[in-house]
């Protein structure tokens, strides 16, 4: 009796762990909101597959990167989606030039022409 009560408390204490193992077949899902007022516009493409961004600017993909066009101009890029899940516009533009686009410099030199 004791071997019957001792068999069952294992099954049911490795039962219980079987919760925690992850399989091999699991997938995980990167899922984001793109944060655009053009959401309607903007499609992204997920392992070669072209899908629309949700109403809320949503999308999920299994692997990376996911690149983001609109009207089949490819925008740009992601290959890590951030903490909270957001992704700006200004995370998947890679601009040319490595100076930023606008700087307090531009604009100190703007204020100092005057007349």
């Amino acid at each position: 009796m004791k071997t019957i009560i001792s068999l069952l408390g294992l099954a049911f204490i490795f039962g219980a762990c079987s919760d925690t193992v992850t399989s091999k077949n699991d997938v995980q899902m990167n899922s984001g909101h793109f944060v655009s007022v053009l959401n309607r516009s903007i499609n992204y493409t997920c392992a070669g597959k072209v899908v629309a961004l949700s109403e809320n600017g949503g999308f999920q993909c299994q692997s990376f990167p996911i690149a983001f066009y609109r009207d089949n101009v490819k925008l740009g890029e992601i290959s890590s989606i951030h903490k909270d899940g957001y992704v700006f516009p200004q995370d998947i533009m890679v601009l040319e030039e490595s100076r930023a686009v606008y700087s307090s410099d531009d604009n100190m030199k703007f204020a100092s022409l005057q007349e």
